[in-house]
């Protein structure tokens, strides 16, 4: 069986603590300290009919690259094809939603991976996404990157780690992971997550000509946004089919001291030819907007899910 489902658009990946945990543990294993080098494999999961991706568990397959051509590369298939049948086996509701890499930044043949690694491959949910991951994170923000590809272009798309949108990558996985007396490792993941959020401030942008290029706005912004702290996401409005932006409002998302005065004091600003109109929007969580910490929504949520 080969899965073509495809959605209209990518919306948001959500990849699931222990994921993460994982694949970093694994990168730790097995490649040597400031080598860079790193470890390429793949994800499984699921997907909404609103375009969350739901990263819910990996494995690491065998990959070479050559350090001056990066046209030279290998992806061990059969090994790949291997874990596949085994993780199917245990769980026939996870597919292949995209692969991961433990490099922070975009390589130079990383689009050449995402075009051929699934091609006739089975249970591959399409498009696939690429999560890379910083290992080695030198500040406090969301350690993932995630994109899609869009006519031989990768789009970036907003990336979290496991809640508030639990449900959408199975809240059973979750619940069985928590037995009584021993849920504080998953309440302190959870708190860890929630401190990163409350680290992050979103803008409503706006001033732009929607006759633009997606991937130009993108690039526009996150050089124009980058003196104000580190640039999380930015989310264009696209057409799910010509890549088109469709709406003269584009969310930017940042994190690091002082990012929501930095941003705001860019209100009326030029951006190459562009007034920029920059407006604070309200946190994503409104329970921490009114008071409540970290620890205490992470407590509130692990109750509430084990009440279900």
């Amino acid at each position: 069986m080969t899965t073509t489902q495809s959605a209209s658009r990518i919306e948001k990946v959500v990849v699931h603590p222990l994921v993460l945990r994982n694949i970093v543990d694994n990168h730790n294993r097995m490649i040597a300290k400031d080598s860079g080098k790193r470890v390429v494999g793949v994800l499984l999961g699921s997907r909404s009919s609103r375009g969350i991706v739901g990263v819910t568990n990996s494995y690491a397959v065998p990959f070479e690259e050559d350090g001056k051509d990066p046209s030279i590369w290998s992806f061990d298939r059969d090994h790949h094809e291997y874990m596949l049948r085994m993780f199917k086996g245990l769980n026939d509701k996870e597919d292949v939603v995209g692969w991961y890499s433990t490099c922070p930044n975009l390589r130079e043949n990383d689009l050449a991976v995402h075009a051929s690694i699934f091609r006739s491959c089975n249970y591959v949910l399409n498009p696939v996404v690429l999560v890379t991951i910083d290992v080695q994170p030198h500040q406090l923000g969301t350690p993932t990157k995630a994109y899609y590809a869009v006519k031989e272009a990768f789009v970036p798309v907003s990336t979290e780690i496991a809640p508030p949108e639990v449900e959408e990558i199975g809240r059973s996985i979750l619940v069985t992971e928590m037995t009584p007396g021993g849920d504080n490792g998953l309440v302190d993941s959870i708190e860890a997550y929630y401190l990163c959020l409350q680290n992050k401030v979103s803008f409503s942008v706006s001033g732009y000509d929607t006759s633009l290029d997606a991937l130009d706005l993108v690039s526009c912004l996150e050089k124009h946004f980058q003196s104000c702290g580190f640039v999380e996401t930015i989310q264009v409005p696209r057409h799910p089919v010509t890549n088109a932006i469709t709406d003269r409002c584009t969310t930017v998302t940042l994190s690091g001291e002082g990012a929501t005065e930095k941003a705001l004091a860019l209100n009326g600003s030029d951006v190459g030819g562009w007034i920029v109109s920059v407006t604070l929007l309200p946190p994503e969580i409104s329970e921490m907007a009114s008071g409540m910490n970290a620890r205490e929504y992470a407590l509130r949520y692990v109750a509430g899910t084990l009440s279900m």
